[in-house]
């Protein structure tokens, strides 16, 4: 991280750590800017855990030391408070910084009752983590060219929650760099949880603007200096036809190839007239209307994850998991009407192979008017008519493909299958659409194995891999 810093032009290069923990990466940074001629550095430390300040200033000394050696001067003040909370961009008496290398907090909060939310309220609205809000100050602190290397998940990236983070962060600087880990759950040996978010490093300059941007990824060990690295174009990885302003990364080239193929589609999912809704079944809010007898009266069908398989979705209430939903005085407000859809899983496990797991819910396949989804499942349908059986198979069909699942990748790092994504996915006429669905339903043949057969040739994706 420190290795991606340029040499500063000021005198005196000033270092801002934001959540410095033991100085391991204030340490690094002031080191490399020794290597490149800087010879003195000044460091502002925020650090909250009282513990850790004894370790912190040991580590600060030892640079201080090594500064001595090489006859350069390096000089620390640490300040024990919250720094978000403190928002240092907004004392008179605090300089602006050259160089900050940060390693943020995790943890979400409401915008709602936080007081880390009314403490950046100026800068970005949103519900994001409060990684956010660090990044969000530590760039108000830093001054025009300075420059900041962070190491977070990559869920800023896309998503509803984080749409002001991003317009706050793409227009005050320029991301020039990223470099992404190929696998999720080694980048910090010593997390054991479940990690569902990929974690990137991004290098950033405030006040600047780029035509390209660089995309490096690697495993995650000692070759990490040689990973794979390419230049794209800044429009390609930032995504300005829309107001989300998506950073899409494409961890190799053949990613990227897909990303650019995916680019000439003429339209987007919404655009081509089609809706994306979360199911409405919050299970832990309507367990009192769930039940196991799935024949019971007055019930129709839950349709849970397990239930969307590739192409085709199963409810037939013998399943261990399948469960009906009771129809309440108030069940409009948890079902849908009952239609032709198609179900689309919001999550995807780790060591599930695809990310995007598409089904097909045909009217015909339960006699009754109303149909639940629960809330892990998305349901897809046209928002002037109603979707017809060859036109639901081949949307299930192109959205099960390898060439979208790819796509979606570039666009989202989590397992999570949002709708927000989705809608402003590049995808193909409603025409393609229908075509790659009447082949589908004149073969009579629902299995995987031939979907990227039919996909590719109607789209004119060119397989590059």
């Amino acid at each position: 991280m420190a290795s991606l810093v340029a040499k500063p032009k000021s005198k005196i290069i000033r270092i801002l750590d934001a959540g410095a923990g033991t100085g391991i990466l204030t340490a690094s940074t002031a080191l490399y800017c020794l290597s490149m001629g800087c010879k003195t550095v000044h460091a502002v430390l925020y650090e909250l855990d009282s513990e850790a300040v004894a370790s912190l200033k040991q580590t600060l000394n030892i640079v201080q030391y090594l500064f001595c050696e090489q006859l350069g001067t390096f000089t620390y003040e640490i300040c024990c408070e919250d720094f978000v909370i403190a928002r240092p961009d907004k004392e008179k008496t605090v300089q602006p910084f050259d160089i900050s290398v940060i390693n943020p907090p995790y943890f979400k909060y409401s915008a709602k009752d936080s007081p880390y939310a009314k403490a950046v309220a100026d800068l970005y609205h949103g519900d994001p983590n409060i990684y956010a809000s660090f990044i969000a100050v530590v760039m108000a602190c830093m001054k025009a060219g300075g420059q900041m290397v962070t190491i977070t998940p990559r869920s800023f990236t896309n998503g509803l929650y984080f749409k002001g983070f991003r317009e706050y962060l793409l227009t005050e600087s320029a991301l020039s760099l990223i470099h992404i880990f190929k696998h999720r759950d080694k980048v910090f040996n010593n997390d054991n949880s479940a990690v569902l978010q990929e974690n990137i490093i991004c290098y950033f300059v405030k006040g600047n603007t780029v035509d390209t941007i660089t995309v490096r990824s690697s495993n995650c060990d000692v070759n990490i200096n040689n990973a794979d690295e390419n230049q794209y174009p800044a429009h390609l990885i930032i995504d300005s036809s829309n107001d989300q302003r998506i950073i899409r990364i494409p961890e190799s080239a053949y990613a990227a190839s897909i990303l650019k193929q995916a680019e000439t589609f003429k339209t987007t999912f919404e655009d081509a007239g089609y809706f994306i809704s979360t199911g409405r079944v919050v299970e832990h809010l309507t367990r009192q209307y769930i039940t196991e007898d799935t024949s019971a009266e007055n019930t129709v069908p839950l349709y849970r994850p397990h239930n969307v398989t590739p192409l085709t979705a199963t409810w037939i209430g013998n399943h261990k998991k399948d469960v009906a939903f009771k129809l309440n005085q108030d069940h409009d407000k948890h079902t849908v009407k009952n239609g032709t859809y198609v179900l689309l899983k919001r999550f995807s496990s780790k060591d599930e192979k695809r990310r995007l797991v598409a089904s097909v819910h045909l009217a015909n396949m339960h006699c009754c008017k109303s149909i639940a989804f629960g809330n892990k499942i998305n349901y897809i349908g046209i928002l002037s008519s109603e979707l017809s059986t060859i036109e639901a198979f081949g949307l299930a069909t192109v959205l099960n493909s390898s060439f979208m699942d790819k796509y979606f990748r570039c666009i989202s790092g989590n397992t999570q299958v949002n709708a927000t994504e989705t809608r402003v996915m590049k995808f193909p006429s409603r025409d393609q659409i229908k075509e790659i669905g009447d082949q589908v339903q004149k073969l009579k043949l629902f299995e995987t194995a031939i979907i990227d057969l039919i996909v590719n040739p109607v789209l004119g994706v060119v397989n590059s891999m």
